[in-house]
């Protein structure tokens, strides 16, 4: 019964006496809306990149220090000799050889005269040791290939010493 009259008066209504939205008013709220989430997005991108910026410096002080402490670690022989002696007692965990192995396996495979294994000596640079090192340490292999990109090298080259 209700639909019945509420349809007989939506009929019933002239449609030229509405009156038509004004047109101003409704264009300024749209530019409103538009500039205040511009600027909204344009600050949250600024922050972003400010504190995209502070994690980078950080990133590159812890960097540098561990380079340091690596230096001043290597110069100390008694760490490096308690360091084999752990090595030596514990179990290896890790099926990833360090450069030196893999130079020696690759030496005394030399014998059987195997093209392989001449390229193998040939594909261990040095500036990839240190890499190999962070893989051992316990670095997630991902980000250890961003360090090697951001220092202008192949990360591709770690996999293809990795595999070996």
């Amino acid at each position: 019964m209700q639909d019945t009259i509420i349809n007989q008066e939506i009929a019933n209504l002239d449609l030229t006496k509405i009156a038509a939205l004004q047109q101003k008013r409704t264009l300024a709220f749209v530019n409103h809306f538009v500039i205040t989430t511009v600027q909204f997005l344009n600050n949250f991108a600024k922050r972003c990149e400010q504190k995209l910026m502070q994690f980078e410096r950080k990133l590159e002080k812890i960097n540098a220090t561990m380079v340091l402490l690596e230096a001043r670690l290597s110069s100390i022989p008694e760490v490096a000799q308690i360091a084999t002696e752990t090595d030596n007692l514990k179990p290896k965990e890790s099926t990833i050889e360090t450069p030196k192995e893999i130079n020696e396996t690759v030496t005394n495979n030399d014998d059987d005269n195997k093209p392989e294994n001449k390229n193998a000596t040939e594909t261990i640079k040095p500036e990839y040791e240190r890499f190999i090192k962070m893989v051992q340490v316990g670095v997630p292999i991902d980000a250890v290939k961003l360090k090697i990109s951001l220092e202008g090298l192949d990360p591709n080259e770690l996999d293809k010493i990795m595999k070996k």
